[in-house]
C-alpha cells in the first residue's frame, strides 16, 4: 500500500512539473547581463560620467541613428550633447546602474540600460535625482541606433539655462 501511495504521488508530482516554457516568438530570447555587448555599454556609463564620451564615436556606427524624448540626433550631435552634461553639471553620477542585452529570437539585439541619474547645475547649484533608461541596438559589432528617456523638466530646463548664457 505504501509503495502505491508513493508510486501515485510521485507521478502527481512529476505530471504536474511544466517546467519552464521557452517562447519562440520573434521578440522573446535570451537576455545576457554579462554580454560584450554589456560590458561596453558599461564602459560608456562610465566614459559619461568621467567626461570623456566621445570615445563612444568608436562603437557607434557613422550613420547611428539617436534618440532622446523622441528628438533625434546624429551621431557627432549626440555624442557632443551628452559631453556638453560635464560643462553645465558637477558631481555627475550613475546610481543603480543595471545593464542588460537582449538577444531577440528575430536576430535583433538591444542592451537595455537603467539608471538613476545624478547632477548638480553649474547654474543654478541645484541638484537633482532623475531616472533614466536608455537602450542600444547593435549590428555587426556597431551600435545603429539609441534611446533614451528622462524627464526633461529640471534637467533641460538646466541646458535651456546654459544654452541661454552661450548667446
Amino acid at each position: 500500500m505504501n509503495k502505491l501511495l508513493i508510486l501515485t504521488l510521485t507521478t502527481l508530482l512529476i505530471s504536474c512539473n511544466q517546467g519552464v516554457v521557452v517562447d519562440d516568438g520573434n521578440w522573446s530570447g535570451t537576455i545576457n547581463e554579462n554580454s560584450e555587448e554589456s560590458k561596453i555599454i558599461r564602459k560608456l556609463s562610465k566614459a559619461y560620467v568621467d567626461g570623456n564620451f566621445e570615445i563612444t564615436a568608436e562603437y557607434m556606427a557613422d550613420d547611428a541613428v539617436n534618440t532622446v524624448n523622441g528628438v533625434e540626433y546624429g551621431k557627432d550631435e549626440w555624442i557632443a550633447a551628452y559631453k556638453r552634461d560635464q560643462e553645465i553639471f558637477d558631481d555627475i553620477q550613475q546610481n543603480n546602474l543595471t545593464i542588460t542585452t537582449m538577444y531577440y529570437n528575430n536576430g535583433r539585439i538591444f542592451t537595455n540600460h537603467w539608471l538613476t541619474w545624478y547632477g548638480k547645475s553649474k547654474i543654478t547649484g541645484e541638484s537633482k535625482n532623475i531616472q533614466y533608461y536608455g537602450n542600444w541596438e547593435w549590428k555587426d559589432g556597431k551600435i545603429i541606433a539609441t534611446g533614451g528617456i528622462i524627464d526633461p523638466t529640471w534637467y533641460g530646463g538646466e541646458i535651456a539655462r546654459y544654452l541661454e548664457s552661450q548667446n
